[in-house]
């Protein structure tokens, strides 16, 4: 697992696009003490198939280009939430914060409770229900603030 770093804006976060930057520091601005720490850009899941004959410096990167990418991962006291960021989160996001709970605990099997949350801008129709029913917290920042 990569390295911990303290919860607060950053210069920099690895793989996110301009409009997850504005809803993550939204988010963090609304929220001050929501995590202590948190992990950006995980990799999980297995990546593709290295091809034969890749050299072995070639094969890490590759595997590593290739992984699912967490967005956020925070911690909490005995809570570890992976956090999908999506502007107008809809179902895709469900099933991507799915995923990677999944991936997640399969490949460091979390000694403490982990939650699929997912952050957006915008709550459209059905997600809170759907959210709901699976287990997922959701949370919209508002960005005319």
């Amino acid at each position: 697992m990569k390295e911990q770093v303290p919860y607060g804006e950053r210069y920099w976060y690895d793989h996110m696009k301009p409009a997850d930057i504005k809803i993550w520091e939204e988010f963090m601005r609304q929220n001050i003490s929501a995590y202590d720490t948190c992990i950006y850009d995980q990799e999980v899941g297995e990546g593709a198939p290295i091809p034969e004959n890749t050299e072995p410096n070639m094969a890490h990167d590759f595997k590593i280009l290739t992984q699912y990418k967490i967005d956020v991962i925070g911690f909490k006291n005995d809570r570890i939430d992976i956090i999908e960021i999506k502007p107008r989160a809809g179902m895709l996001a469900i099933g991507q914060v799915l995923g990677y709970v999944a991936l997640f605990k399969k490949e460091f099997s979390p000694a403490v409770n982990v939650t699929p949350v997912i952050i957006t801008d915008v709550i459209r129709p059905d997600m809170l229900n759907l959210t709901k029913a699976q287990g997922i917290k959701i949370y919209a920042v508002d960005l005319l603030k």
